[in-house]
């Protein structure tokens, strides 16, 4: 792979192709926020393509947030937020209908372990961060808001493990885990016995206890199999929808 003043490439490259490589360069050498990228003549004769094929590739990254183009000053390196990053994941996910049975085993499997390294790390910002997160939640009077904190708790319990892998996976998913929480908020049989464990999560946090920590999460999780009954092998999409025609028309 080459880097951002690299050699020419040795073969053709499709639009997707440069789009890749370009995308890659950056990951890998991390040019600071505001560094300019090279000419779009330069780009063209180092990757052997036109300069039509250069701009394309330079607005494809442009609407992934990587970079920001700026017309008469050329392209410049932005400061990729993590939603950013993991935009294009959600959506290669979201083509593959998953089921709240496909995102509770995922979470699962990542969220009690999170939990665990939360527990074993999380400081005193961490720990007002969940607690703000939960606050909000039992303040929350529609289901939008409730979801929208009980996003926010999860995502902090992540930032909490202080593992910037385990944040970032969490954070490619939350668009996915908010619809899941619209379905089981929104059905007081899921909720009743879902919530209670959100405290349970917090104090083992906060106690430093990483297995009780883990075996709350978990069992918050696992409540989801217990209750969703058919909703467990529908799509996340079909399940979304659905609550938000019933919330229009309560």
């Amino acid at each position: 792979m080459t880097d951002l003043n690299g050699s020419a490439a040795d073969r053709v490259l499709t639009k997707e192709a440069l789009v890749e490589r370009l995308e890659l360069d950056l990951l890998s050498t991390g040019p600071p926020p505001g560094t300019k990228l090279e000419p779009e003549r330069r780009l063209a004769e180092r990757f052997g393509v036109s300069r039509p094929m250069v701009r394309e590739a330079l607005r494809a990254l442009e609407a992934l947030g990587m970079i920001e183009v700026l017309p008469g000053r050329g392209a410049f390196v932005r400061d990729v937020r993590l939603a950013d990053a993991v935009r294009p994941l959600d959506t290669f996910v979201r083509r593959r209908k998953p089921t709240p049975r496909d995102l509770v085993q995922a979470r699962r499997t990542l969220e009690s372990e999170t939990a665990s390294l939360a527990a074993a790390n999380a400081d005193e910002d961490d720990l007002a961060l969940m607690e703000s997160a939960l606050q909000r939640f039992d303040a929350a009077t529609d289901l939008v808001s409730r979801a929208r904190a009980d996003v926010a708790f999860h995502a902090a319990v992540a930032r909490a493990s202080h593992n910037p892998v385990i944040e970032t996976m969490f954070a490619s998913i939350t668009t996915l885990v908010f619809e899941q929480m619209l379905r089981s908020l929104g059905d007081p049989s899921v909720s009743r016995e879902g919530i209670p464990y959100h405290h349970e999560v917090l104090d083992a946090i906060r106690a430093r206890d990483p297995q009780a920590a883990r075996a709350a999460m978990e069992g918050h999780l696992l409540v989801a199999l217990r209750t969703y009954g058919k909703d467990l092998d529908r799509s996340l999409d079909f399940i979304a929808q659905r609550t938000i025609e019933q919330m229009l028309h309560e």
